[in-house]
């Protein structure tokens, strides 16, 4: 497929040809495709597939590549091969188009070969995720996040979707394992912050739904109640499970644990340790998506937490 945003360098330089090494060390590749990216090895794996460490030898550098695995053999409430590859395609679609958004990872291409798709995608140098940095903290007995820090990667999270939602994405996906923290050059070694896999995200209008039907999609303990009793997902379910996440960076556990097993409860467990951030907390999980606030109030409140008065 062709590249789907154009790249800065000089382009006119001949590529190397695709080889076991490219001379500069990094092979020898465990696979090459299409003829230009080099895969070194797995750094990720998820519900569809794996993420592979890859080397782009046109534009010479790393970059980040997405691979779909269809597993063989029918197991019973496994998706399909057409629904992964659906997915996958669905994904590549989000991302390209919120390619300039802030705060989501960049695609750069899709390629297909065995007939399915791989997602090439910026690689994020020294990310981690939100669910690893919290846990991290909790088993070295510092707590989780504090208020402010959590805010300022809500304020993040928070234009992420609302780029989406401009143009009809609804993530439907968003939890603490889904954001990335990397260093940005500034000394913090969590100053960026990247909402990534929108494998699962659909288009709020005239979108052709990817997934089985009747199943519940998305994460336990994080799908708003509407998404749970198999209601359609809205922004105002991303904005619930902003709240669930952002509660979980800030709680050290997540709102309803408590209900485990019997569905949800009326309300979540008040925030201990939220301080000044509890209150939009509360609001963002309420069990009525007509109850919860607007991107605009949001966005207001977690300025005024984190000082910010850039746009």
């Amino acid at each position: 497929m062709d590249e789907i945003e154009q790249e800065h360098g000089d382009t006119d330089v001949p590529p190397p040809r695709p080889s076991a090494s490219d001379g500069a060390g990094r092979g020898p590749w465990t696979r090459v495709l299409a003829e230009r990216y080099g895969l070194i090895k797995p750094v990720g794996t998820g519900g569809m597939g794996r993420v592979w460490l890859a080397y782009d030898l046109r534009l010479r550098r790393e970059v980040a590549v997405k691979e779909v695995v269809v597993r063989t053999g029918a197991v019973p409430g496994e998706e399909g091969s057409d629904v992964r590859t659906a997915r996958a395609f669905s994904e590549a679609w989000s991302l390209a188009a919120l390619r300039e958004a802030p705060h989501v990872v960049a695609v750069h291409d899709v390629v297909e070969e065995d007939g399915l798709p791989w997602i090439v995608m910026e690689f994020v140098r020294g990310a981690t995720t939100l669910e690893a940095v919290v846990e991290e903290r909790l088993r070295a007995g510092q707590g989780p996040l504090p208020p402010g820090e959590t805010a300022r990667i809500g304020l993040a999270v928070l234009k992420a979707l609302a780029a989406g939602h401009h143009i009809g994405i609804v993530h439907r996906d968003v939890k603490p394992s889904n954001i990335l923290l990397a260093p940005d050059g500034s000394g913090h070694p969590h100053a960026r912050v990247v909402l990534t896999d929108y494998g699962i995200a659909h288009r709020m209008a005239g979108a052709v739904s990817h997934t089985q039907p009747q199943k519940v999609i998305g994460t336990p303990g994080y799908l708003a109640p509407e998404q749970l009793y198999g209601g359609s997902a809205t922004p105002a379910s991303d904005l619930f499970a902003l709240g669930t996440t952002l509660y979980f960076a800030v709680e050290g556990k997540e709102p309803f644990a408590e209900g485990a097993g019997s569905g949800y409860p009326p309300s979540p467990a008040p925030p201990r340790r939220a301080g000044p951030l509890g209150e939009v907390l509360t609001q963002l999980l309420s069990a009525s998506p007509l109850h919860r606030p607007e991107h605009g109030a949001v966005l207001r409140r977690l300025r005024e937490l984190t000082g910010e008065t850039g746009s």
